[in-house]
Formats: C-alpha cells, sequence, structure tokens
C-alpha cells in the first residue's frame, strides 16, 4: 500500500526533488522509525500486527508518512542553499570563530601553494579564504571573474545566465544539483546520528546500536561531505567556461564595451551609480584572523564524534 501512495505522489514533483530532497528524507525517517521501533516492541511481533491490520487503515498510515515526509522534503529542499552556505563555513557572525582555524590552517596552506591564480582550491586573496574545503573551492570559482576581468560574480551571474547556451546551462545545473544531493544527504546523515544517538541514549538502548547509528550516521555524513567536492570543482571550472566565453556577449546586450567596464557596471549594479560615475574606493580586506590556531575541521569535528560516542558509553549505568 505505502509502494503504491508514493507511486502516485511521485508523479507531482520533478526528478530534482525526488532525488535531492524526497527520497533521503523517506529513508531517514524510515531509518529513525526503525531505530525507535526497536527500543519500544519486538520488531517481529511489530511487523506481525502491521500485517493483521486492515487495508484502510495501512492506506492512511502511509499515506500520513508520506505527507510528513513531502513536507520535511519541502522544506529540506528550500534550504538546499542555506546548508551549502553552512558546508562552506559562511556560519552567523557570533558563530565564525567556531570554524576561524579552520580558516586559517586552509590560509596556511594556501600561503604555501602561492595563491597559484590556476589552482581552483583556493581564491587568489588571502581574505577570501574560507574554513572548508567546499567553502574554498566555490569561492575560487566565484573570485575567478573578479580576479581576471573584474566582474563580480554574484551581480553578474543573475544577467550572464540567461545567455549561455542549453548544453552549458545544462550542465551548471546538473552539478549544482549533484552538489545539493551530497550535502543534503550530509545534513541528513548528521542529523540521524545525533537524533538517534540522543533517543538510544535516553531510552537506554544496546550500546552498539547506539556506536553504529551515532559513528555510522557521521561517517555518511563526513563520505558525502567528501562527496561534494568533485561536482563543485566541476561547477566552478563551468562557471570559469561561462565567463570566459559569453562575457563578451552580455557586454554587447548591455551595450557596453571592454572588460575594463566591468567595475563600473559592478557599481552601477549594485549602488544604482551611474556608469559615468568615477569609481569608489574598494573596501578594505577583512581583517586575518592569525590569532587562531590552524586546526583541520574534518579532524576536529571527528576526534568530538569519537569522543562523544566512547563518554556516553561509559557514563551509561
Amino acid at each position: 500500500m505505502l509502494t503504491d501512495v508514493v507511486r502516485e505522489t511521485t508523479g507531482l514533483f520533478d526528478r530534482r526533488f525526488l532525488l535531492n530532497a524526497l527520497l533521503p528524507t523517506l529513508i531517514t525517517l524510515g531509518l529513525l522509525g526503525a531505530v525507535v521501533a526497536s527500543t519500544v516492541t519486538n520488531p517481529a511481533g511489530a511487523l506481525k500486527t502491521w500485517t493483521a491490520l486492515d487495508g484502510t487503515f495501512k492506506v492512511l498510515a502511509g499515506t500520513g508518512v508520506v505527507v510528513a515526509a513531502v513536507l520535511i522534503a519541502a522544506i529540506v529542499s528550500g534550504r538546499a542553499q542555506s546548508l551549502i552556505r553552512c558546508y562552506e563555513g559562511l556560519w552567523p557572525r557570533y558563530w565564525r570563530v567556531l570554524v576561524a582555524p579552520g580558516t586559517h590552517r586552509h590560509r596556511r596552506r594556501a600561503r604555501r601553494l602561492g595563491f597559484d591564480r590556476t589552482t581552483t582550491n583556493y581564491p587568489t586573496d588571502p581574505a577570501e579564504v574560507m574554513p572548508t574545503r567546499l567553502g574554498n573551492v566555490l569561492r575560487a570559482a566565484e573570485s575567478y571573474p573578479q580576479d581576471r576581468y573584474g566582474a563580480d560574480a554574484v551581480l553578474t551571474w543573475p544577467r550572464l545566465f540567461p545567455l549561455l547556451p542549453d548544453r552549458l546551462a545544462a550542465s551548471l545545473t546538473a552539478a549544482r544539483a549533484e552538489i545539493e544531493f551530497q550535502v543534503t544527504i550530509s545534513a541528513l546523515a548528521a542529523f540521524f546520528a545525533v537524533s538517534s544517538g540522543t533517543w538510544l541514549t535516553v531510552t537506554g538502548g544496546s550500546d552498539r546500536l547506539f556506536l553504529l547509528c551515532y559513528w555510522g550516521g557521521a561517517a555518511v555524513a563526513w563520505a558525502t561531505y567528501c562527496g561534494a567536492l568533485a561536482p563543485a570543482r566541476l561547477y566552478g571550472d563551468q562557471v570559469r567556461v561561462a565567463f570566459d566565453l559569453y562575457r563578451t556577449e552580455l557586454l554587447d546586450r548591455l551595450g557596453v564595451e571592454g572588460d575594463d567596464q566591468w567595475p563600473r557596471l559592478n557599481q552601477f549594479w549594485h549602488r544604482n551609480i551611474p556608469l559615468d560615475t568615477p569609481l569608489l574606493p574598494e573596501n578594505p580586506d577583512r581583517t586575518d584572523v592569525r590569532a587562531f590556531p590552524s586546526v583541520s575541521l574534518s579532524v576536529l569535528a571527528w576526534l568530538v564524534v569519537l569522543a562523544s560516542g566512547l563518554l556516553v558509553v561509559w557514563l551509561k549505568p
């Protein structure tokens, strides 16, 4: 019955929503339900009771599960960009101190590489370095038009993207969707690790099941985050290609000539300052966080996960 309900529901949404949000949400809810069921009842008895239930009740229950999953998936899908920003290291102002050691580590590593303009892993400006690998890959792509042509990618991209040929636009969309897919699974896996671990701790579940859910969920979250790096690099390369090949077409559509006009266009789009107005002085770079230690956020997160899991097992009666 549940399969029939899911089959009917899938006809209402596009493929991207189904793969990037609904399917991961259903799997996460199913795993959480299995963990909860394992602590409150005998799984064999529960299955026997479910089999004996009336068909109408099964349809209503299945519909309720799917509706709840769709609502949660809609929230997850709507927050996909926020999840990516979180994984980039763009945290709220008062929380940035927690990721500052990662920023310092990547700045030191980028300095050793010399901030090479050809690299796809780091932006050329030390002030633009992010605390995570994903953030640096995406920021490197975002800073490329500014470094090479003086074009602000954030302001220019919404105007440039409609002019791209269908094949390039489709490739960019597919790469971006793959990043969202990996990041969404990573976030849901982290949610499963924390929620199932909390439930098993409160209800006194098996230590082995606790470590399996807690550490297993964390491992999936880390692996899928790493899996987002390859499509992020592909996406960044395609963004560079789009600016290299089609920026002049945008300039032609706007009726201006030459790459030297990009700073004035940035000023016009950002502050509505006419193009014939002298350029305003640039804002100073962000303050470098040299006082913080150099720490890998991945290593730090794994130390916290492993230590907290062992501590919970040790403290349980």
